[in-house]
């Protein structure tokens, strides 16, 4: 059994909040039940307020691959290897609101963190910046639409600054999440992580094509009583967003892969705008003629469909395969085998 004060030090470091002002809160429960509520009783009522289960700890040091969508009150240490610029929107009740992007890796992937309004100062007044090691608490984790996962510090959340971890460079990190260079794999040897395959659509699944997005951070905006909203922004203006799902063959295996915005626009030479103007029927067929047949090169994420348990792709950036570059390719590597295999 733990004793008070390793109660308190944990629930203080699960809140965030002031020790003083837990002990006067546990007190204060303990008044309520007259003193039949034990130290440890009362904190866990304390700690059930500010949202959390104090005897189900959170584990220690996660590693940024064993983030899941979902996740509260998770704890990992990373380093800092790219900050966006401040972004400034106006909320529907006309105040000012901030929000700045952390892209925060470690050996095993990397993840990005919106740090918003009075958040933002910590970049501002250089308490954190590129390079810095630091240490999230209790955050929680969330898929965004187009299958990223980010994290967030709420109320009840912590950045701290982390000591004696060792994690790669901010220089590495760039080179390894940030510089585009990823493995070309066959598909029955698809794995989890940033990846490139070539292949042939077979087949495009039927759908709408279009969403709305938010006009200040780019979310997937629902409809609430005949209104789109932001989860974030409320009510505000929306831009329309192309979505593309298809399924890929390269003869060794097929998967389905997802592309947005751009990269689909690019794809079919055609905007969401022009695309949302064609009735549904339309779009199917058009989207059908231009896409199955073609032999595309994907480059993107890989990750597992928890729901169908299957890797799929959501593909960042697509190209048709140019024969004679992809011929130079094959030849190239079979040289570097060749090569490999005399020297050996």
């Amino acid at each position: 059994m733990e004793s008070d004060e390793e109660v308190l030090n944990n629930l203080q470091k699960l809140t965030n909040v002031p020790k003083e002002l837990l002990v006067e809160k546990i007190e204060n429960k303990r008044k309520e039940m007259r003193g039949l509520l034990s130290f440890e009783g009362a904190a866990h009522l304390v700690a059930k307020e500010y949202g959390i289960n104090l005897f189900n700890k959170p584990e220690k040091n996660l590693q940024i691959k064993d983030l899941v969508s979902g996740m509260k009150n998770c704890n990992f240490v990373g380093r800092i290897f790219k900050i966006s610029n401040t972004n400034e929107f106006k909320r529907k009740d006309n105040s000012l609101g901030r929000v700045v992007n952390l892209f925060i890796g470690d050996t095993s992937g990397f993840v990005k963190l919106a740090l918003w309004d009075k958040q933002v100062t910590l970049v501002e007044d250089g308490t954190i910046k590129i390079g810095s090691q630091i240490e999230i608490v209790n955050a929680i984790v969330k898929e965004n639409t187009f299958g990223d996962l980010e994290i967030s510090v709420g109320k009840y959340g912590a950045i701290k600054m982390a000591e004696n971890v060792h994690l790669p460079s901010f220089e590495e990190m760039n080179e390894r999440f940030l510089s585009g260079k990823v493995s070309r794999v066959k598909l029955k040897d698809l794995f989890p992580g940033s990846v490139e395959i070539a292949g042939t659509v077979v087949d495009v699944f039927r759908g709408n094509f279009i969403f709305n997005t938010c006009s200040i951070c780019g979310t997937k905006m629902t409809d609430q009583e005949g209104k789109l909203v932001c989860p974030s922004h409320g009510a505000v203006e929306s831009n329309p967003a192309l979505v593309l799902s298809f399924l890929i063959d390269d003869g060794t295996e097929n998967i389905r892969a997802v592309s947005f915005k751009q990269s689909a626009e690019k794809l079919l030479g055609i905007t969401a705008g022009e695309l949302k103007e064609q009735e549904i029927e339309d779009r199917n067929k058009f989207i059908s003629e231009r896409l199955i047949g073609k032999q595309l090169l994907l480059k993107g994420r890989a990750k597992r469909n928890k729901i169908f348990d299957r890797i799929e792709i959501i593909a960042d950036e697509i190209s048709e395969i140019n024969p004679l570059e992809e011929s130079k390719s094959l030849l190239a590597e079979v040289e570097a085998k060749l090569t490999t295999g005399v020297s050996g």
